[in-house]
């Protein structure tokens, strides 16, 4: 039997933590508790990266606003400054809304990577838990014992291990609610 690989090292542990009860479970014809896994499956890492990334973007936007208020300020002193000032007042202001919309995307970025992180080390130890405390039924539909308490068992087992990761993905919810105001442009350039 080849090891599962997930993007989150936990994940791949507790696949091989079950496997044991992943061979009950294709025995009786249960659900999958290793494919269950797949749902909560992440990088957390690379999420850092990227909001990394995005946070220097913020600061490179940071830097060239204040640029650009230092030149407006220079250019103010002569020819119409009125209308330049105006013109450049709003730009000035999108520079600002831009930078602060980058650092608030970078500091989402890592929250939701931390979040990623927890759900997916507390679903990993939770049902490692369930399939060692179920290890004895497991071992003994594995040598071919069908009796009824056994197969109710590992059936149990993987049904919570299902359920369990099903708990952390409906904890992601509210992580999406908080994507929500990403997804339309921060600033209209005029």
């Amino acid at each position: 039997m080849t090891a599962e690989v997930f993007e989150h090292p936990a994940l791949s542990s507790a696949a091989a933590r079950l496997a044991a009860l992943r061979a009950a479970a294709g025995r009786l014809g249960v659900a999958d508790p290793v494919a269950a896994l797949r749902h909560l499956d992440c990088a957390p890492a690379s999420i850092r990266t990227s909001a990394s990334a995005v946070d220097a973007g913020a600061l490179g936007v940071t830097s060239a606003q204040e640029e650009f208020r230092a030149g407006v300020e220079r250019a103010e002193t002569g020819g119409s400054a009125e209308t330049f000032g105006t013109w450049a007042d709003t730009v000035d202001g999108q520079y600002a809304e831009a930078a602060r919309a980058a650092a608030a995307t970078a500091a989402l970025g890592a929250r939701i990577a931390d979040r990623l992180d927890e759900l997916a080390v507390a679903a990993a130890d939770e049902v490692s838990e369930l399939a060692s405390a179920a290890s004895p039924s497991i071992d003994a539909v594995l040598a071919g014992d069908r009796s009824a308490e056994v197969v109710s068992e590992v059936g149990a087992t993987c049904a919570a291990v299902v359920r369990a990761v099903q708990d952390k993905v409906a904890a992601l919810t509210a992580l999406a609610a908080e994507l929500e105001p990403l997804t339309a442009p921060v600033v209209e350039l005029s």
